[in-house]
């Protein structure tokens, strides 16, 4: 939190190229490509590839707590939701915060991005998060197996929705978080339209 509040007060370089003073230059932000995932049995798009500079602001947004860079991310986020078909889509769904991580941060990246977004492309949907059933590790640092043993059944929808959902989180590694969350989905009776993550990583392991 004393890191958000001095990024917020003091210039600082930017996080891509490192000059001063901005957080980000115009010219180090890196343009939309949004692709469509194979291989998730539900379609999911990914607006960039977790790399160079978009690697660079979303750990410095999530890790170092540089809240002056949610702006470009919540930018990056509207374009790859003005991609999307939101047509009789009720909600959008993000992952149940893991409460380690957001005492740290003090907010939810993937709510905090999907929220912006939609008042950016003026979309009235609200944004959901699903609720923990069940304690659960972060994700990072661990194997395809462990990240699926760790999160399978982790996940519910406590709120009553009609219609259908889109899933959203920030980062795709192995897929086992969207797999939990459609499945929290489907128990509550809700249809998921589609999944979508600002950047994926590519894991084999």
């Amino acid at each position: 939190m004393a890191i958000s509040l001095l990024d917020l007060i003091l210039p600082s370089s930017c996080i891509v190229c490192g000059k001063a003073p901005k957080p980000i230059c115009s010219g180090c932000t890196p343009p939309a490509e949004v692709a469509e995932l194979e291989g998730f049995g539900f379609p999911v798009f990914a607006a960039f590839v977790f790399d160079g500079a978009i690697a660079k602001l979303i750990s410095g947004y999530k890790d170092q707590q540089l809240t002056a860079l949610e702006g470009v991310l919540s930018i990056a986020t509207a374009e790859l939701f003005a991609q999307l078909d939101f047509n009789d889509v009720s909600a959008i769904i993000t992952p149940a915060r893991n409460p380690k991580n957001f005492r740290k941060r003090g907010f939810d990246p993937a709510q905090q991005l999907a929220k912006r977004a939609l008042q950016i492309n003026q979309i009235r949907v609200p944004v959901l998060s699903l609720s923990n059933s069940r304690a659960r590790l972060d994700q990072r640092g661990l194997s395809r197996s462990e990240r699926e043993a760790n999160v399978t059944g982790s996940m519910a929808l406590r709120q009553k929705i009609t219609g259908e959902a889109v899933l959203f989180d920030d980062v795709l590694t192995t897929g086992s978080t969207l797999s939990e969350m459609a499945r929290a989905c489907e128990a509550a009776g809700v249809k998921v339209a589609l999944s979508c993550v600002l950047a994926q990583k590519f894991s084999d392991s």
